[in-house]
């Protein structure tokens, strides 16, 4: 859905989509229901008389709130309306400062962090990088940032919504540029249950 999107969708729809991206979280979560209702339906309808219709229940609760997440989406990037829907703060890139001291000596080093432009996963939206907890940039498919650090070790991560990459260490040394690339574990736009099950482990980061 995401990449059909991103076809027929203009720069202001897009961005629109990526403000909006509680919406994404509606529609996932709608789907999730959906299926849990549908694998709680007994097989060939036997069992307990009030199994079927608690999963029906379940499963067109789950196909109601994906249906009014779409619309909303839809919505909201022809109209820009309801503007409550549109996170106030657009991504920027990288913010304008560095991570930990000060120190003149650490000038030049830093960590790069780079969203594989082969990754089809949330191609709307963008990863955020965090560098020892504290968010520092945002990526789209393809794009690049570089965070200016102290020299000594850090933790960098990548996240979207509420899934992750795991922690991935790196030592920098003065005047040094450690690079890293990210996407989304395999499958994952077929896996709905991944973000779930998976869902510190759904992001993939490396050092290269």
């Amino acid at each position: 859905m995401a990449a059909l999107a991103s076809r027929l969708a203009g720069p202001k729809q897009q961005d629109r989509l990526e403000r909006a991206s509680l919406l994404d979280a509606a529609c996932l979560s709608g789907l999730s229901v959906m299926f849990l209702g549908g694998a709680w339906l007994p097989a060939g309808g036997t069992g307990h008389r009030a199994g079927p219709v608690a999963a029906s229940v379940v499963a067109s609760a789950g196909l109601v709130v994906f249906c009014l997440g779409f619309a909303a989406q839809v919505m909201v990037a022809v109209t820009g309306q309801p503007a409550f829907l549109l996170a106030k703060e657009k991504a920027t890139g990288v913010r304008p400062r560095s991570i930990g001291s000060g120190d003149p000596a650490s000038a030049g080093t830093e960590v790069s962090v780079y969203r594989d432009d082969a990754d089809s996963y949330a191609q709307l939206r963008r990863y955020g990088v965090y560098i020892d907890g504290e968010r520092v940039g945002r990526l789209r498919r393809g794009e690049l940032v570089n965070i200016p650090v102290a020299v000594g070790s850090h933790s960098v991560q990548v996240r979207i919504s509420w899934c992750s990459s795991g922690e991935v260490p790196v030592e920098v040394g003065s005047g040094e540029r450690v690079s890293l690339i990210c996407r989304a574990k395999t499958g994952a736009r077929t896996d709905l249950g991944g973000v779930i099950r998976q869902r510190d482990g759904f992001l993939l980061l490396r050092e290269v």
